[in-house]
Formats: C-alpha cells, structure tokens, sequence
C-alpha cells in the first residue's frame, strides 16, 4: 500500500478543485434559474470525502515518505501545485458556509496561512533561483489564483479587508504574469508538450476567479466583474479552437486540469446573466453550465473507469 504514496502528488488536488466548483456552479444555478439543489450539494460532499482522504494522505507521505514531498516542494513545476490544496480550502470553505460557519471559518482560516506561506516561498524561488525562459508556463498562475479564492467565503466570514487585499494582489501579479505566459507561449521554444496542454487551461480559470472575487468583494456585477469574465470567455474560446492539441493522446490525471476552469468560467458567467439577463448573457451562463457539468462528469468517468481497469489488471496479473 504505502509504496504507491510517492504518486500521490499536489496535483492531485485539482480533482477536489473541480468536483467543488462544479457543486458551486450547480449552487448558484439552483439559486439563479430554480433548478436542483442536490446535484451541487452532492458534487461538494464528494469532494470533501476526496480533499480529506487526499490531506490524510498527505500528512502520511510527510511522515513515511518525506523526501518524496520535500521533492516535490523543491521542484519548480511541482511546487505550484502546493496551491492547489489550499484553493481547495477556500472553495470548500464556501460550500460550507450554509452548513457551518465555524468549520468553515477554521479551513479557511487555515487555507489562508497556508497559501500565504506557499506564495511567499514560490516568489522567493523565482527571484533567488536562476530560470531559463522555457520554465515559464501557465502553472505559474495558480499561486495567484490562490489569493483571489479567499474572497468566495472570506466576505461572508466577516473578513472582507483581508479578502480584498489577498484579491487585488492577485490582479496584480496575473496583470504582471499573463503577458510573460503568453510570451512564452507564442516565442519561446521548445514549444509547450501536448501532454502539458492541459495546463493552458488556467489561462481560463485565474480571470473567471478573478471575476467571482470582485463580484464577493463589491456584492454584485460592475465593468471590472464583466472585464475578467469575458477574457476568460475570450481564452476559453481560444483553447476549444485548440481542442485537438489540447487533448493528451491518453487519459491521465492532467484531464483534472480542465475541470476547475470550466466551472470557474460558468461560475463567472452565471452572476453575469444574474445581473442583466439579456438572450447572449442567458445562453452563455447556460451554456458554460452545461459544458463544466460534462467536463467534470466525463473526467471522473474515465478516472473511475482508469481505476476500475488497473485493479483489474492487478487482479488477474500473475507473478513473474
């Protein structure tokens, strides 16, 4: 059992990350357009089971394998990832907010420490350490998305100064960032590797999330809301145009980097029509609702069905 603990990685936490927007997105539809409650209730339950088997574990490999985490916390590509967990703090910190305000208030209250100490390692890093163009990719981003998670529950949980500063750092550094991403994208080569594909989709979440804070952060839909929300339709755009180099030939755990931005951007798009609802605002809040749904549906289909096919594998292998 424990040998398999190396591969259980930060990135994993992207799966918690989508199945909760998706619960999220279903939440602020029910509220919205009168549709079901319990298919986002029950996508935010199951991702807080994955979260808590996934932070168990982890605490587990710090213990048995810690120097399998503490090379991973020392690699450039994976430390970003570190992120992951604690915006899986603050997204599950919302869905808790109807339910316990005081658990709640300790996740995010931890994910807030613990984000801030991974963001402030991560620029240390890339200040002190030398770094080729080629390093630069989209992951880059998550810290900053990071930051401007905290406002989703942060507000509610009477610490909107604090929301609000976490957020206008994170516009900050994506204002900063983004053109350097792009840089590379566009210039620098080697060209980005179709198994990293996958990765280009922040590009999409960090504007969507962006959006979602400022909408907690002033209580509704100004021109700054609709500016993040329609460049992350635009780059949502760009990459479905992209679909066939952004799909890996096989399944893997990147798939689960396509699940949060898409119901970011839903998420983004569904307090967009809440605010002015007009025929192309409604069509595409629907829309993208639909198509983060599928997503993260299809994505946790193939994991299951991954899963399902390796044990089987396991079971019937013989001993060489």
């Amino acid at each position: 059992m424990f040998k398999h603990l190396p591969s259980f990685t930060f990135d994993l936490y992207s799966a918690v990350m989508g199945m909760t927007g998706l619960g999220l997105i279903w939440r602020a539809a029910a509220g919205t357009y009168a549709l079901p409650a319990w298919p986002g209730e029950t996508s935010l339950a199951l991702a807080m089971a994955v979260f808590m088997v996934l932070t168990i574990t982890q605490i587990v490999r710090l213990l048995i394998c810690r120097e399998a985490v503490l090379a991973e916390w020392r690699s450039r590509a994976g430390k970003n990832f570190f992120c992951a967990a604690t915006i899986s703090g603050f997204l599950l910190a919302t869905g808790l907010l109807p339910y316990s305000i005081t658990l709640a208030r300790l996740l995010w209250v931890t994910a807030v420490c613990a984000q801030l100490l991974f963001l402030l390692s991560t620029f240390r890093r890339w200040v002190i350490d030398p770094l080729e163009a080629h390093e630069i990719n989209p992951a880059w981003l998550i810290p900053m998305v990071g930051n401007a998670s905290p406002a989703f529950a942060g507000v509610e949980l009477g610490y909107p100064g604090l929301s609000k500063m976490l957020l206008f750092s994170a516009i900050l550094c994506w204002a900063l960032f983004m053109p350097l991403i792009l840089w590379r994208i566009v210039f620098v080569r080697p060209a980005t590797p179709q198994k990293a594909m996958p990765g280009l989709a922040i590009m999409v979440s960090a504007p969507a999330v962006i959006a979602v804070g400022l909408y907690c952060i002033y209580g509704g839909v100004n021109e700054a809301v609709e500016f993040m929300a329609w460049t992350a339709l635009f780059f949502a755009l760009i990459l479905l145009s992209l679909w066939r180099r952004m799909l890996p030939e096989a399944f893997s755990r990147a798939w689960w980097g396509f699940t949060f931005p898409s119901t970011a951007l839903a998420s983004a798009l569904i307090r967009i029509d809440g605010a002015a609802t007009t025929p192309l605002n409604h069509s595409l809040a629907l829309a993208a609702l639909t198509f983060a749904t599928c997503v993260v549906l299809l994505v946790i289909g193939l994991t299951l069905k991954q899963w399902i096919r390796a044990n089987r594998w396991k079971k019937y292998a013989k001993p060489v």
